[in-house]
């Protein structure tokens, strides 16, 4: 049955115990863009331009859906509050506070038929409200992939945090591919965030909500807030959706006045921010090593995310493989961010010769996804979302 897919994944939430343990799935366009490494150039455009590729239509349904879904994102425009201090003690009714602040405001109908690419279905349309109310009925949650993925079904999913974007060349927005590369470039609205379920499944009362800025250029050059950092329009973004960050580590090795940094982050930044003005070091012993930082101060009932971007590859590496291979630093970070520098055809006049392929990317990011980390690319332009 067409829907048999929706109703077995709702009915199974049943089962799943309260601490969840990672459990992957990669979308099919992601593992076909890994499967297919003998067929890859370094081109990081390829796989968009490929008329005779198996998930053409996929991909093109993908454009669509993903423009619609960050549409609805979009009338988030407000802070939600903290949704750890609407938790009751014994977390009755964490769902409901979820439901309410972390789920993205749900589609009613498809997208209309006239929109190229459009999952509008008259018999989506009616079977929508039944399987939304089913799986409400069951885990209260909104299903990302349903609601919005519904045509091309390319979603990766992880039983800890929920839904994420297929990882794929050229490992950061698709329009960087077509035409205008500068403008797809600097978009980071091709990461999907499953704040439903990460409110659900990785946040408790007590839990301490970190972000470790590595890296942390706020743009110092104005006299009033950055309004265009990645990292500040990301932090904000997690804020809509109810997670509030009580520790944001900012990790920097240029001199820079701290009245000025100050002055250059969002009043609700203050508070939280540690800056850092040190060197970065790979060392695993160092103090200046941030996941030694992480390793003795949180645990696995912290809620902990990671941006890595200091275009360092001798100190960004060995960060990487750290992160690979310690299973207690693994249980501690959530959500890992790191613009990964590779041989790609397209990137090589912003970063020149690199040793690592596309592919070896791909498999090293899903790698940590295996591992129980949301990783996704990340970029450094100023524009947050597509206009």
């Amino acid at each position: 049955m067409r829907y048999s897919y929706y109703i077995t994944n709702i009915l199974l939430c049943l089962s799943l115990p309260e601490t969840v343990q990672s459990r992957y799935t990669a979308a099919k366009a992601e593992q076909y863009a890994i499967e297919t490494r003998n067929e890859n150039t370094d081109s990081g455009c390829a796989i968009w331009k490929n008329n005779d590729s198996p998930i053409k239509d996929d991909l093109h349904a993908w454009k669509t859906e993903l423009f619609w879904y960050n549409e609805k994102l979009r009338e988030r425009t407000e802070f939600a509050p903290d949704v750890r201090t609407l938790f009751n003690e014994d977390g009755s009714n964490k769902d409901q506070v979820c439901r309410d602040y972390a789920d993205p405001p749900t589609v009613l109908v498809a997208p209309p038929a006239a929109v190229d690419g459009s999952v509008s279905d008259p018999k989506t349309i009616q079977v929508k409200p039944f399987l939304r109310k089913l799986r409400r009925l069951t885990d209260g949650s909104v299903d990302l992939r349903y609601e919005f993925f519904g045509k091309s079904q390319q979603l990766s999913h992880d039983d800890k945090l929920g839904y994420m974007e297929p990882l794929l060349p050229p490992l950061r927005h698709h329009q960087f591919c077509e035409g205008d590369t500068t403008a797809g470039m600097g978009w980071l609205d091709f990461i999907i965030h499953d704040f439903g379920h990460m409110c659900r499944r990785t946040l408790n009362k007590t839990s301490q909500t970190v972000f470790v800025d590595l890296g942390a250029t706020y743009n110092f050059n104005g006299d009033g807030v950055d309004t265009d950092s990645p990292a500040i329009r990301m932090i904000e973004q997690y804020r809509r959706f109810g997670i509030h960050f009580d520790h944001i580590y900012a990790y920097e090795i240029r001199d820079w006045d701290v009245d000025t940094v100050y002055n250059s982050v969002p009043e609700h930044m203050r508070g939280p921010l540690h800056w850092i003005n040190v060197a970065i070091e790979a060392d695993p012993s160092s103090q200046n090593n941030p996941h030694r930082m992480l390793l003795e101060q949180f645990g696995p009932d912290d809620f902990v995310v990671i941006k890595l971007d200091i275009d360092t590859p001798a100190i960004e590496n060995p960060l990487l493989e750290q992160l690979l291979t310690d299973p207690k630093l693994q249980e501690i970070v959530d959500v890992f961010y790191f613009e990964h520098h590779v041989e790609m055809e397209e990137m090589k006049p912003y970063w020149g010769e690199m040793d690592k392929s596309i592919v070896e990317s791909l498999e090293v990011f899903q790698k940590l996804r295996k591992a129980g980390i949301a990783a996704h690319y990340w970029i450094k332009k100023l524009l947050m979302f597509s206009t």
